[in-house]
Formats: C-alpha cells, structure tokens, sequence
C-alpha cells in the first residue's frame, strides 16, 4: 500500500504533513514503532527542509511518500532544496552530564538514523532533487 502527498516547502506545509501520518498510519498496518519513525521524520526531516533547505526567495515542494511492503514501512522525502546527507552528519556529544551542557541541534537527525533500520540519501545535480528514504521494520 502507498500513500504520497505533495507540500509548499513552508512552515504551515508541517501541520498539513502530520495529519497526513494521522492517515497513513489508518490506512496502513503499522507497528508503534513504524509510527513513532513515521512522526519523526516529519518532524525532524521536513522541519529542517523548510527550516534550511531553502533560500526565502527560492522556497519550492516537499513531496512525502509512505509504502507499506509487507510488513517494511519505506517512507522516502523529496525536494529541492540545498543538497544535504543526513548520514553525513556528525552524532551529536552525548557525553555532556548536563542537557545545558550539549550543543544545540543534530539529536533528531541522530534519533532518525538510530530507530531507523536503513537510512539511504540521493541528490541528482541535473535535476535539482535531493530525496532521503527511511525503512523501518517492526
């Protein structure tokens, strides 16, 4: 089963792509866990699309695809905005005793990569398309 949307790259375009998880997962037999990753990537993934992907100017789509094989959730985010490899980035200091004491930003990208069990990146330089897919098993 598969289910696609197609959203402004905007901050309003976030709340339209959470009720659109609130529908996958009615529509798809998914595990809890397939629908905490499901959340996460919105939250994590098309925030920082919306938040960094784009030049103000230059804001363009963010499409979302969920396909449920078996019991394998694949979700796969496109756009086109600035080229960026989530696997590229560093793990965030965990060592830090104090949250006050950690640097700010990276723990989404870093709870992405480790509840997912494969996390793969693609960026076409003729066409402009950066696309990230995300599986998940139960």
């Amino acid at each position: 089963m598969k289910q696609q949307i197609e959203v402004p790259g905007e901050w309003d375009s976030i709340a339209t792509l959470m009720a659109f998880a609130d529908s996958v997962e009615s529509h798809l037999p998914l595990s809890p866990d397939q629908c905490y990753l499901l959340r996460l990537v919105i939250e994590e993934i098309a925030t920082n699309i919306v938040k960094y992907g784009y030049a103000n100017a230059a804001r363009d789509i963010i499409q979302f695809t969920c396909v449920c094989e078996g019991d394998t959730l694949r979700v796969t985010i496109r756009d086109r905005g600035h080229p960026f490899d989530p696997r590229d980035h560093p793990d965030p200091d965990l060592s830090a005793n104090e949250a006050a004491d950690r640097s700010v930003g990276g723990l989404g990208l870093f709870f992405v990569r480790q509840l997912a069990d494969h996390v793969d990146y693609s960026h076409d330089p003729a066409s402009g398309w950066n696309e990230l897919t995300v599986i998940k098993r139960p």
